[in-house]
């Protein structure tokens, strides 16, 4: 193969992995915006959804904890 392939080939390899990666955190992110939002602590709901709309803004903008 010749060394621009390579590199090519190295390049695409990064880009699935960081992909891998954001999917991972965003569905991170969906699983604790479901916790809070199935929890039975009754009238905590619009606490929990401000709570959800900023998990789901972190993850978003790609930030970790």
């Amino acid at each position: 193969m010749t060394d621009d392939l390579v590199k090519r080939l190295r390049e695409l390899a990064a880009r699935y992995d960081e992909a891998a990666d954001r999917i991972e955190k965003l569905e991170a992110a969906l699983r604790e915006i479901v916790g809070a939002l199935e929890d039975p602590k009754g009238g905590q709901h619009v606490y929990d959804m401000r709570n959800a709309s900023y998990i789901a803004r972190k993850a978003l903008e790609g930030k970790d904890d």
